[in-house]
Protein backbone atom coordinates (compact mmCIF):
# COMPACT_ATOMS: atom_id res chain seq x y z
CA UNK A 1 0.00 0.00 0.00
CA UNK A 2 1.04 3.67 -1.06
CA UNK A 3 0.37 5.92 1.34
CA UNK A 4 0.84 10.26 0.47
CA UNK A 5 2.72 12.15 2.55
CA UNK A 6 3.74 15.87 2.63
CA UNK A 7 6.74 16.98 4.47
CA UNK A 8 5.87 20.81 5.63
CA UNK A 9 8.53 23.29 7.14
CA UNK A 10 6.01 24.78 10.09
CA UNK A 11 7.11 28.29 11.58
CA UNK A 12 9.05 28.93 8.00
CA UNK A 13 9.46 32.52 6.92
CA UNK A 14 11.81 30.87 3.98
CA UNK A 15 11.86 27.46 2.75
CA UNK A 16 14.47 24.84 4.26
CA UNK A 17 13.89 27.02 8.01
CA UNK A 18 11.40 26.10 10.77
CA UNK A 19 10.93 23.11 11.75
CA UNK A 20 9.77 19.64 9.68
CA UNK A 21 6.93 18.20 9.79
CA UNK A 22 5.78 15.32 7.85
CA UNK A 23 1.93 14.64 7.39
CA UNK A 24 0.78 11.46 6.34
CA UNK A 25 -3.00 10.83 4.70
CA UNK A 26 -4.40 7.49 5.85
CA UNK A 27 -7.52 6.93 3.11
CA UNK A 28 -9.14 3.97 4.63
CA UNK A 29 -7.46 0.74 6.20
CA UNK A 30 -6.75 -0.03 9.57
CA UNK A 31 -3.79 1.33 11.09
CA UNK A 32 -3.30 0.83 14.59
CA UNK A 33 -1.04 2.82 16.84
CA UNK A 34 1.61 0.44 16.47
CA UNK A 35 1.97 1.24 12.71
CA UNK A 36 1.34 4.34 13.24
CA UNK A 37 4.08 4.57 15.59
CA UNK A 38 6.61 2.82 13.31
CA UNK A 39 5.72 5.19 10.48
CA UNK A 40 6.85 7.92 12.50
CA UNK A 41 9.91 6.50 13.49
CA UNK A 42 10.36 5.82 10.15
CA UNK A 43 10.61 9.86 8.91
CA UNK A 44 12.86 10.40 12.30
CA UNK A 45 11.11 14.17 13.20
CA UNK A 46 10.20 15.59 15.99
CA UNK A 47 6.23 14.63 15.32
CA UNK A 48 4.58 13.23 12.49
CA UNK A 49 0.70 14.14 11.93
CA UNK A 50 -1.71 11.56 10.61
CA UNK A 51 -5.16 12.54 8.58
CA UNK A 52 -7.93 10.26 8.29
CA UNK A 53 -10.57 12.04 6.11
CA UNK A 54 -13.01 9.34 6.87
CA UNK A 55 -12.52 8.80 10.14
CA UNK A 56 -15.47 10.92 12.13
CA UNK A 57 -14.49 10.41 15.73
CA UNK A 58 -10.74 11.40 14.91
CA UNK A 59 -9.79 13.15 11.88
CA UNK A 60 -6.02 14.15 13.20
CA UNK A 61 -3.79 12.71 15.25
CA UNK A 62 0.14 13.28 15.86
CA UNK A 63 2.41 10.46 17.06
CA UNK A 64 6.53 10.00 17.17
CA UNK A 65 8.52 7.13 17.82
CA UNK A 66 7.42 6.48 21.16
CA UNK A 67 3.75 6.67 20.51
CA UNK A 68 0.66 9.06 20.23
CA UNK A 69 1.33 12.52 21.13
CA UNK A 70 -0.33 15.46 22.11
CA UNK A 71 -1.01 18.15 19.87
CA UNK A 72 1.38 21.12 19.82
CA UNK A 73 2.05 24.33 17.81
CA UNK A 74 3.86 22.97 14.99
CA UNK A 75 1.72 19.70 14.85
CA UNK A 76 -1.35 21.98 15.22
CA UNK A 77 -0.08 23.95 12.16
CA UNK A 78 1.04 21.13 9.93
CA UNK A 79 -2.49 19.41 10.88
CA UNK A 80 -4.06 22.46 9.30
CA UNK A 81 -2.07 23.50 6.34
CA UNK A 82 -3.05 19.81 5.14
CA UNK A 83 -6.57 19.99 6.36
CA UNK A 84 -7.24 22.98 3.90
CA UNK A 85 -6.12 21.55 0.97
CA UNK A 86 -8.19 18.50 1.58
CA UNK A 87 -11.09 20.80 1.88
CA UNK A 88 -11.72 19.44 5.47
CA UNK A 89 -11.54 22.97 6.49
CA UNK A 90 -15.15 25.23 7.27
CA UNK A 91 -15.16 28.39 4.40
CA UNK A 92 -15.42 31.23 6.65
CA UNK A 93 -15.18 34.08 3.84
CA UNK A 94 -11.92 35.52 3.89
CA UNK A 95 -10.66 32.96 5.94
CA UNK A 96 -11.35 28.95 6.93
CA UNK A 97 -11.57 27.18 10.30
CA UNK A 98 -10.64 23.64 11.69
CA UNK A 99 -10.89 22.23 14.73
CA UNK A 100 -8.63 19.44 16.52
CA UNK A 101 -9.95 17.46 19.28
CA UNK A 102 -7.57 16.46 22.35
CA UNK A 103 -8.20 15.45 26.44
CA UNK A 104 -12.16 16.35 25.77
CA UNK A 105 -10.95 19.85 24.26
CA UNK A 106 -11.45 21.91 21.08
CA UNK A 107 -8.63 23.62 19.31
CA UNK A 108 -9.80 25.87 16.82
CA UNK A 109 -7.14 27.15 14.23
CA UNK A 110 -7.79 29.38 11.54
CA UNK A 111 -5.99 29.32 8.10
CA UNK A 112 -5.61 32.67 5.39
CA UNK A 113 -6.71 31.87 2.28
CA UNK A 114 -4.25 31.92 -0.81
CA UNK A 115 -6.30 29.73 -3.66
CA UNK A 116 -5.57 26.42 -3.13
CA UNK A 117 -2.88 26.87 -1.08
CA UNK A 118 -3.41 27.90 2.90
CA UNK A 119 -1.94 31.22 3.81
CA UNK A 120 0.02 32.01 7.84
CA UNK A 121 -2.44 29.85 10.29
CA UNK A 122 -2.89 30.72 13.67
CA UNK A 123 -4.69 28.57 16.48
CA UNK A 124 -6.42 29.95 19.46
CA UNK A 125 -6.39 28.98 23.32
CA UNK A 126 -7.74 29.68 26.75
CA UNK A 127 -4.80 29.22 29.42
CA UNK A 128 -5.34 28.83 33.16
CA UNK A 129 -1.92 28.86 33.93
CA UNK A 130 -0.32 27.79 37.55
CA UNK A 131 2.13 29.99 38.55
CA UNK A 132 5.07 29.31 41.10
CA UNK A 133 7.58 32.17 41.47
CA UNK A 134 9.59 30.28 43.67
CA UNK A 135 12.96 29.41 41.83
CA UNK A 136 16.42 28.91 42.82
CA UNK A 137 18.81 31.67 43.32
CA UNK A 138 20.15 33.19 40.19
CA UNK A 139 23.69 32.49 41.07
CA UNK A 140 22.98 28.43 41.15
CA UNK A 141 20.75 29.04 37.57
CA UNK A 142 24.26 30.84 36.31
CA UNK A 143 26.45 28.13 37.20
CA UNK A 144 23.63 25.21 36.35
CA UNK A 145 23.72 27.00 32.67
CA UNK A 146 27.22 28.27 32.16
CA UNK A 147 26.33 31.84 32.03
CA UNK A 148 27.66 34.36 34.31
CA UNK A 149 24.93 35.90 36.94
CA UNK A 150 25.21 38.96 35.53
CA UNK A 151 23.65 37.82 31.75
CA UNK A 152 20.85 37.05 34.47
CA UNK A 153 20.78 39.59 37.35
CA UNK A 154 20.47 42.68 35.08
CA UNK A 155 16.97 41.43 33.11
CA UNK A 156 14.02 43.09 33.66
CA UNK A 157 12.12 39.78 34.03
CA UNK A 158 12.54 37.24 36.75
CA UNK A 159 12.72 33.39 36.41
CA UNK A 160 9.36 31.55 36.96
CA UNK A 161 7.92 27.76 37.11
CA UNK A 162 5.04 28.40 35.02
CA UNK A 163 2.72 25.33 34.16
CA UNK A 164 -0.26 24.91 31.47
CA UNK A 165 0.56 21.74 29.70
CA UNK A 166 3.65 21.28 31.59
CA UNK A 167 5.72 22.69 33.81
CA UNK A 168 8.65 24.97 32.62
CA UNK A 169 11.03 26.79 33.89
CA UNK A 170 11.37 30.00 32.23
CA UNK A 171 14.81 31.94 32.86
CA UNK A 172 14.93 35.28 31.18
CA UNK A 173 18.62 36.33 30.13
CA UNK A 174 19.78 40.02 29.15
CA UNK A 175 21.07 39.23 25.52
CA UNK A 176 20.03 36.57 22.68
CA UNK A 177 23.68 35.93 22.61
CA UNK A 178 23.56 34.60 25.82
CA UNK A 179 20.97 32.61 24.93
CA UNK A 180 22.58 30.70 22.43
CA UNK A 181 25.87 30.28 23.92
CA UNK A 182 24.55 28.65 27.42
CA UNK A 183 24.56 25.45 27.96
CA UNK A 184 23.73 22.34 30.80
CA UNK A 185 26.74 22.31 33.48
CA UNK A 186 26.26 18.58 34.81
CA UNK A 187 26.68 18.82 38.06
CA UNK A 188 25.50 21.97 38.33
CA UNK A 189 22.41 20.91 36.94
CA UNK A 190 21.86 17.72 39.06
CA UNK A 191 21.79 20.00 41.82
CA UNK A 192 19.04 22.39 40.74
CA UNK A 193 17.22 19.82 39.73
CA UNK A 194 16.55 19.26 43.68
CA UNK A 195 15.02 22.28 43.88
CA UNK A 196 12.48 22.71 41.60
CA UNK A 197 9.62 20.14 39.97
CA UNK A 198 10.11 20.47 36.69
CA UNK A 199 13.28 19.34 34.02
CA UNK A 200 11.85 21.43 31.38
CA UNK A 201 14.07 25.08 30.62
CA UNK A 202 13.02 27.46 28.35
CA UNK A 203 15.54 30.57 28.36
CA UNK A 204 14.55 33.71 26.55
CA UNK A 205 15.75 36.86 25.90
CA UNK A 206 14.41 40.51 24.81
CA UNK A 207 15.75 41.22 21.23
CA UNK A 208 15.99 38.63 18.07
CA UNK A 209 19.37 37.45 16.79
CA UNK A 210 18.30 38.75 13.16
CA UNK A 211 16.52 41.80 14.56
CA UNK A 212 13.20 41.14 13.08
CA UNK A 213 11.46 39.52 16.25
CA UNK A 214 10.63 40.80 19.84
CA UNK A 215 12.29 37.48 21.50
CA UNK A 216 14.82 35.05 21.12
CA UNK A 217 14.06 31.73 22.76
CA UNK A 218 15.28 28.26 23.16
CA UNK A 219 14.52 24.83 24.85
CA UNK A 220 17.17 23.28 27.22
CA UNK A 221 17.99 19.53 28.42
CA UNK A 222 20.54 18.06 29.46
CA UNK A 223 19.20 15.12 27.37
CA UNK A 224 20.53 17.81 24.34
CA UNK A 225 23.54 18.29 22.68
CA UNK A 226 25.23 21.48 23.21
CA UNK A 227 24.06 23.05 19.21
CA UNK A 228 20.77 21.28 18.97
CA UNK A 229 17.54 23.78 19.54
CA UNK A 230 14.81 21.93 18.95
CA UNK A 231 10.91 23.32 18.12
CA UNK A 232 9.99 26.01 20.79
CA UNK A 233 6.27 25.73 19.72
CA UNK A 234 5.08 23.86 22.96
CA UNK A 235 6.74 26.16 24.56
CA UNK A 236 4.62 29.03 24.07
CA UNK A 237 1.71 28.63 25.87
CA UNK A 238 3.44 28.42 29.05
CA UNK A 239 5.48 31.55 27.95
CA UNK A 240 2.48 33.38 26.84
CA UNK A 241 1.56 32.87 30.67
CA UNK A 242 4.76 34.09 31.95
CA UNK A 243 4.23 37.48 29.94
CA UNK A 244 0.52 38.15 30.92
CA UNK A 245 1.41 37.27 34.64
CA UNK A 246 4.36 40.40 34.59
CA UNK A 247 3.22 42.95 36.37
CA UNK A 248 4.12 45.44 33.93
CA UNK A 249 1.29 44.04 31.06
CA UNK A 250 -1.44 45.81 31.28
CA UNK A 251 -5.15 44.67 30.83
CA UNK A 252 -5.73 44.71 27.10
CA UNK A 253 -4.52 42.73 23.66
CA UNK A 254 -0.79 42.32 23.50
CA UNK A 255 1.44 41.18 20.45
CA UNK A 256 4.92 39.69 20.09
CA UNK A 257 7.21 37.67 17.90
CA UNK A 258 9.66 35.00 19.03
CA UNK A 259 12.66 33.77 16.98
CA UNK A 260 14.38 30.21 17.59
CA UNK A 261 18.01 29.30 16.23
CA UNK A 262 19.69 31.20 13.35
CA UNK A 263 19.62 30.79 9.68
CA UNK A 264 22.12 27.96 9.89
CA UNK A 265 20.14 25.98 12.35
CA UNK A 266 16.55 26.11 10.84
CA UNK A 267 15.63 29.27 12.45
CA UNK A 268 11.51 29.45 13.55
CA UNK A 269 9.61 32.99 13.40
CA UNK A 270 6.66 32.43 15.70
CA UNK A 271 3.61 35.04 15.99
CA UNK A 272 1.41 35.36 19.65
CA UNK A 273 -1.12 37.63 20.68
CA UNK A 274 -3.07 37.42 24.08
CA UNK A 275 -6.13 39.20 26.21
CA UNK A 276 -5.24 39.75 29.62
CA UNK A 277 -8.33 40.48 31.70
CA UNK A 278 -9.32 41.06 34.98
CA UNK A 279 -10.68 37.71 36.15
CA UNK A 280 -10.49 35.49 32.85
CA UNK A 281 -8.65 32.90 31.88
CA UNK A 282 -5.61 34.13 29.23
CA UNK A 283 -6.47 33.98 25.56
CA UNK A 284 -3.91 33.59 23.22
CA UNK A 285 -4.35 33.12 19.73
CA UNK A 286 -0.48 31.62 18.04
CA UNK A 287 0.51 31.72 14.70
CA UNK A 288 2.82 31.63 11.65
CA UNK A 289 4.04 30.10 8.21
CA UNK A 290 3.53 26.60 7.04
CA UNK A 291 5.72 25.95 3.66
CA UNK A 292 5.40 22.99 1.70
CA UNK A 293 8.86 21.41 1.13
CA UNK A 294 8.08 17.99 -0.76
CA UNK A 295 5.20 15.43 -1.33
CA UNK A 296 5.74 11.63 -1.62
CA UNK A 297 4.38 7.96 -0.93
CA UNK A 298 5.59 5.62 1.82
CA UNK A 299 5.03 2.08 0.96
CA UNK A 300 3.54 0.10 3.62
Amino acid sequence: MALDYSLLDVFADAPFQGTQIPVVVLDGGDFTDQIKTAIASEFQQTETVFVEAKNTDCQVSVYNGKGRAFFGAHTILAASYVAYEMGLAKDEGAFASFQLSQNNHTIDSFIDKKGALAGPIQFARMLSPTIDRYTPELAKLAAALNLDEKHLSFSKYKPMVVSVDHPTLIVPVTRPEHVLSASINAERWTDLMSEIYTSELFLFAPGSITGTSDFHGRLLSPDLARDVFPPIGNMMPEFVAYLAEQAGTAEGTHTFSIDRGSKSTRQSVLHAEFDKRPGRGVRCRIGGNVIKMGVGSLLV
